[in-house]
């Protein structure tokens, strides 16, 4: 539990040093190059973190000489302490670099709309650059901020790869070598629940803190950004850029040395195969997930009941909150009860088994199918009430008036919640491993499997297919969403 407190702590302070100057550069300020560095500040997204660990090898060992000396000269508890450092700090530097477009992309917001007419307000009014940020931009930010750390902490709470690559005991591998190493089930049950109590507080925490409050959308009244001169263009790209070549360059750049030096044909079949693979279940996942988020929200509209609303919301929620570890072991929970009442001579028995691919593709549709539910919600809530009164004054009910109007004027967001589920679902790793059957595997699994060998230069070719894949799902998406608020912002 400590590990898994300093991780988050570090990797959220990280993020918010990352992502909170490149937003504020994008939102307020007007340099040659700032729509491209929009785009690109999001694309980190793309690098899972055990990827970006397993390139991550070369540089570490660079140190160790450094830590070698440390034990001659200070002794071996010197060293021992030395080493944790150096693996957190590794750790803490990999996760912000991949994770920090959470904070970028909230902030973002933030700061567009509202905020900027205020800021140019202060700036009116004699106060400073530094006072204006600090005094206006920060704190009409805060819960977008809250909300990007939110989804960092849950990311790096979910992470098995990069801490087991690393050697740092976190919950989730504290539960993956529970159930896997000491085959104690029951053990690592209880600590799924204690885990998934903890991380429901966080929600509880979240959202009370946000209140009432939501993100700044006005767009009234806004001036226009105000130009940088040729000094001020030079750091706004530097701030943006190191952000991007932590978290996607490098890593790609070390990827692609390793993939030409390890080239090995017969190693084709098997990646194919693996992306195939990670291709049905995304596409799977994916429709199940929007089918059921359309439900969902549907029914959050048209229904007069609360307690249905509030089902709703909590639903949105519940499933991103819970980490890969908690899902496997509430799946394999759930499959436990159901057997008892099925017995696993009968057809339905049988493909109740806890090793069926069913339930892999029930773990992930319940952890992403928030994304559905949120996107399709805030959609929705931009379609005015008046249409479905009018709808309703023509005959219509409430099927035909969500097919009718709502689905048309969702379909851009329903193509963003789409490409955003089928990439993380490409880049799950710990509900995969726990869940898949023994002859499945993804891209994301082979990977792991390969750097569990200690083949790390072998797994530049599926970590290029993955990346690239989840690449042009996020580009497609940013640029989208980059032309829209074009449309809509000065």
């Amino acid at each position: 539990m400590r590990d898994t407190a300093i991780l988050v702590a570090g990797v959220c302070l990280f993020s918010v040093l990352l992502g909170v100057p490149a937003a504020w550069c994008i939102s307020t300020l007007q340099f040659r190059g700032r729509g491209l560095l929009s785009v690109l500040l999001v694309l980190p997204l793309a690098v899972p973190p055990y990827v970006a660990a397993f390139a991550s090898t070369e540089a570490r060992e660079a140190f160790i000489p450094t830590l070698v000396q440390i034990r001659l000269e200070m002794g071996v508890d010197a060293y021992l302490k030395f080493e944790l450092i150096h693996r957190f700090a590794w750790l803490i530097l990999i996760f912000s670099a991949v994770l920090y477009p959470y904070v970028f992309l909230a902030c973002r917001s933030a700061f567009s709309g509202s905020s900027r007419r205020l800021a140019e307000a202060s700036r009116a009014l004699g106060a400073g650059g530094w006072a204006t940020f600090r005094k206006i931009n920060l704190p009409l930010a805060r819960p977008a901020l809250v909300a990007g750390l939110f989804l960092v902490a849950m990311e790096v709470i979910n992470d098995y790869g990069a801490v087991h690559h690393l050697g740092i005991n976190t919950m989730t591998v504290t539960i993956f070598r529970t159930w896997f190493s000491l085959g104690e089930l029951e053990t690592a049950r209880r600590l799924a629940g204690w885990m998934l109590l903890g991380i429901f507080t966080l929600v509880l925490l979240e959202q009370w803190q946000r209140g009432r409050r939501g993100f700044l959308s006005g767009q009234e009244g806004i001036p226009p950004r105000p130009k940088c001169g040729v000094a001020g263009s030079i750091i706004c790209w530097l701030v943006c850029m190191i952000p991007v070549a932590l978290g996607l360059l490098v890593p790609l750049f070390i990827l692609v040395q390793w993939w030409r030096a390890s080239t090995r044909p017969d190693a084709a079949p098997e990646i194919f195969a693996a992306a195939r693979n990670s291709l049905f279940l995304g596409v799977g996942v994916t429709l199940a997930c929007l089918l059921l988020g359309l439900v969902i929200a549907g029914v959050a509209r048209f229904t007069k009941r609360r307690s249905d609303r509030l089902m709703a919301q909590a639903s949105g929620i519940a499933g991103y909150a819970s980490p890969g570890a908690v899902m496997a072991a509430g799946v394999f929970a759930l499959a436990a009860a159901l057997r008892a009442w099925f017995p696993p001579e009968s057809w339905l028995g049988a493909r109740l088994l806890s090793d069926s691919l069913l339930w892999l593709g029930f773990g992930l549709t319940a952890r992403y199918i928030a994304i559905a539910i949120q996107m399709t919600r805030q959609s929705q809530s931009l379609i005015p009430l008046v249409n479905d009164r009018a709808a309703s004054t023509l005959g219509r009910g409430p099927l035909q008036s969500f097919i009718s109007i709502h689905l048309p004027l969702m379909r851009p967001a329903l193509a963003g919640a789409a490409i955003l589920i089928f990439v993380d679902v490409c880049k799950e790793l710990p509900l995969c491993l726990m869940l898949r059957t023994f002859d499945f595997e993804t891209l994301g699994t082979w990977t792991w499997g390969l750097a569990d060998q200690g083949q790390i230069w072998a797994t530049a070719a599926p970590s290029l297919v993955l990346i690239l894949t989840c690449l042009l799902g996020l580009t497609l998406v940013e640029i989208f969403g980059w032309r829209h608020q074009r449309r809509r912002q000065p």
